[in-house]
């Protein structure tokens, strides 16, 4: 049987596929099998793909959190990386069933013996994404200042609602930023794209430098310009403050080594 022939040669690739490959791959299997009768077959692959796309859906779940973290303060990161940890385990039990299913339509496409599809894992109620994204940017109700995690997220987490700060206090001591350009109007929101945390800096001759990051280290910004530049941001470069005022990195290197 031709069918079986496919078959036979696919398993043994199934592991390379991708995930939105081998998905559609069982899609097709079971087009193919119900018109041949397999109803054994039909049910373990259905089942499968239930619990695939549920570990999928976890699995941005916790891709989300993870960017989250990036802004949180310190009280909402403790609640962020508990739901992590459940969300994970989740993750891992959903992914053990649809590799289980997978696996019992292939012995059942050969030994062709009914399965019965009765297994079923359950959840706790889902995650909202957006609630998560906007508590991350909240500001930290301490007051203290904490250094925020340079990250590239996948789109601007700066919208219409919640603009780029601008011209936000900054803390005493050395700080380093990477510049991305000066404008004299405002920028739209998605201008630097996933870069965050961003700021702008507005001048007497009305021109806003906009900058990424907040770092305490001369070579964490340095990694992170580094990151810039293969973004796209070619023209970025680092500036650095002390006690509010702009000096230059030199300078500010000698303070952060306490020369």
């Amino acid at each position: 049987m031709i069918v079986v022939y496919i078959f036979v040669c696919l398993q043994k690739r199934f592991e390379k596929l991708r995930k939105a490959g081998y998905i559609l791959y069982w899609l097709w299997m079971l087009i193919n099998f119900e018109i041949c009768g397999q109803t054994s077959y039909h049910e373990a692959v259905a089942q499968g793909l239930r619990f695939q796309v549920q570990a999928d859906s976890m699995q941005r779940r916790i891709e989300a959190q993870t960017l989250a973290l990036a802004t949180a303060s310190d009280a909402q990161k403790n609640g962020i990386r508990i739901a992590i940890r459940d969300h994970e385990l989740q993750a891992v039990a959903l992914q053990k069933k649809a590799n289980e299913w997978f696996a019992q339509a292939m012995a059942s496409e050969e030994a062709h013996t009914p399965i019965e599809a009765n297994d079923t894992v359950s959840l706790t109620e889902e995650v909202d994404d957006v609630a998560i994204a906007e508590a991350a940017f909240r500001k930290n109700e301490t007051g203290n200042f904490q250094e925020p995690e340079f990250v590239i997220l996948y789109s601007s987490p700066y919208s219409s609602t919640r603009p780029i700060p601008i011209d936000p206090t900054l803390p005493n001591g050395v700080i380093y930023k990477i510049q991305l350009g000066a404008f004299s109007k405002p920028v739209s929101f998605n201008t630097f794209k996933g870069l965050t945390p961003l700021s702008g800096e507005t001048s007497a001759n009305g021109i806003t430098k906009y900058y990424a990051g907040m770092f305490r280290q001369f070579a964490a910004a340095t990694d992170a310009l580094r990151k810039v530049h293969d973004y796209g941001f070619k023209d970025a470069f680092i500036v650095a403050f002390y006690n509010r005022k702009t000096i230059n990195t030199e300078r500010a290197r000698q303070l952060e080594a306490g020369r």
